[in-house]
């Protein structure tokens, strides 16, 4: 899997998360946003070793820690 394509399947991932109220929790723009905090270097090094979902999970979980203050996702 090329980069591109495990960047764009870890957007995917962003974007199909609900939350307790089953609304959305990312749109587009902040989706785009989290994961353009990792670099293609750094996506490069995780690839063998994070699925794309393991990837959407800590980028989700870092946005509601830095929100919340506390990670409430599970």
């Amino acid at each position: 899997m090329s980069i591109e394509e495990y960047r764009q399947q870890i957007l995917t991932s962003l974007l199909s998360r609900t939350n307790a109220k089953g609304e959305l929790s990312f749109d587009e723009s902040s989706a785009k946003e989290l994961l353009n905090q990792l670099s293609d270097e750094e996506l490069e090094e995780g690839i063998l070793f994070n699925t794309p979902e393991d990837v959407a999970d800590v980028l989700a979980e870092t946005e509601d820690y830095r929100i919340t203050g506390s990670c409430t996702a599970m």
